[in-house]
């Protein structure tokens, strides 16, 4: 296998019911979409490199802001991603890459619990949704955590790599990175190189139907971008809606 190859692992973190037009935008009113938050472990006999952490273990606030949103169904319910990990083979001291789409408290709640990997940021999504306060980003805990971004802002400071991602933007030989927006201002695309072709891990889309018919997510910050992502990642391998239940357990 070449050092480029990865083995890729799709992994349930948990789940949460929203209102249809939260994933299909001016439509599904009446209807409730299931959605599953992923991880996703690329590996090969060289490195590995994880994307997303996986949900905090309290989630109080978020599950507060859920039912204000969409009622009691919409809360959120997690997994423990880091035993999960371990019973892969990976605990955290193993993991030498980690990244992120998007930049929210259910793709980094875990992420202080890796003490050695390197942290691949998108310079542009830290600045817009971290640093730079907003109307969009009051509620600065439900996009990295306090305990998260002290962990990462001072504990692995050294270990914070920010990239650019306007072209392809390749992380680690066979992995790269492309900013496409739509749903956050640290929304990305991942091309990771797999025996069977690439495959693109992306929170452009919830699901497969967003991209297959163009229907921009509800939530998303900007449609035009949401087009432009579905017009152009089929060309780049297989699409894996980050929220879609049937990517859960996929393998390539």
């Amino acid at each position: 296998m070449s050092e480029n190859v990865f083995r890729v692992k799709i992994i349930k973190t948990g789940e949460s019911w929203v209102p249809g037009p939260e994933v299909y935008r001016m439509s599904g009113w009446d209807s409730w979409e299931l959605l599953h938050f992923h991880m996703v472990l690329a590996y090969n006999r060289d490195t590995n490199f994880l994307i997303n952490t996986g949900l905090p273990e309290d989630l109080t606030e978020r599950n507060s802001a859920m039912a204000r949103f969409a009622g009691e169904k919409a809360k959120f319910t997690a997994l423990d991603s880091i035993d999960i990990l371990k019973n892969m083979g990976f605990p955290p001291g193993t993991i030498k890459n980690i990244s992120f789409t998007p930049l929210q408290d259910y793709t980094t709640g875990r992420a202080d619990e890796f003490h050695g990997a390197t942290y691949h940021i998108l310079k542009k999504g830290w600045i817009n949704d971290i640093v730079v306060p907003g109307d969009h980003n009051e509620e600065r805990n439900m996009f990295v955590p306090e305990k998260v971004l002290q962990y990462l802002d001072f504990s692995a400071h050294s270990r914070m790599k920010y990239f650019d991602a306007e072209v392809i933007t390749e992380l680690v030989p066979g992995i790269g990175a492309l900013w496409v927006g739509c749903h956050h201002r640290a929304s990305l695309a991942f091309i990771i190189m797999t025996s069977v072709g690439n495959v693109v891990f992306t929170d452009a889309a919830f699901k497969k139907n967003n991209i297959s018919n163009k229907i921009p997510m509800g939530i998303s910050e900007n449609i035009f971008e949401c087009y432009r992502a579905y017009r152009i990642l089929e060309q780049y391998g297989t699409v894996l809606p980050a929220y879609d239940p049937d990517i859960t357990d996929m393998e390539f």
